[in-house]
């Protein structure tokens, strides 16, 4: 697996995404404002534009798979809207649509993303 060290975890400023260029592709990565660190793809497959690190921070409620509802947090484009979970890359308004998720961590203060 190799990894990347991207920025200082004081570059992200809290509820907002950066952009990282890594081997050719585009990932966004995420801070919230409990320091939990995401990163997924930055391409918007419904605007068909890189800019899904300039999207909004926010969270909703989810039933789980036992009924019992759960916050999900998910950034949703700058374009469209649509509402994408940090977690999973899954489209919480399109069950066909999800977007690649990256290994992201903490290194000292350094973000690191891991990836194959």
């Amino acid at each position: 697996m190799k990894q990347h060290t991207i920025c200082r975890l004081n570059d992200i400023i809290p509820d907002t995404g950066v952009c990282a260029l890594i081997d050719g592709k585009q990932i966004a990565i995420f801070r919230t404002k409990k320091n939990d660190l995401f990163a997924l793809d930055n391409y918007d497959p419904f605007s068909q534009a890189n800019v899904l690190s300039r999207g909004l921070i926010g969270g909703t409620m989810i039933a789980n798979e036992t009924g019992t509802d759960e916050e999900v947090l998910y950034v949703a484009s700058p374009i469209y809207k649509q509402r994408f979970n940090l977690a999973t890359g899954q489209c919480l308004d399109s069950e066909e649509t999800a977007l690649n998720t990256y290994k992201v961590e903490l290194n000292g203060s350094d973000v690191v993303i891991k990836y194959n």
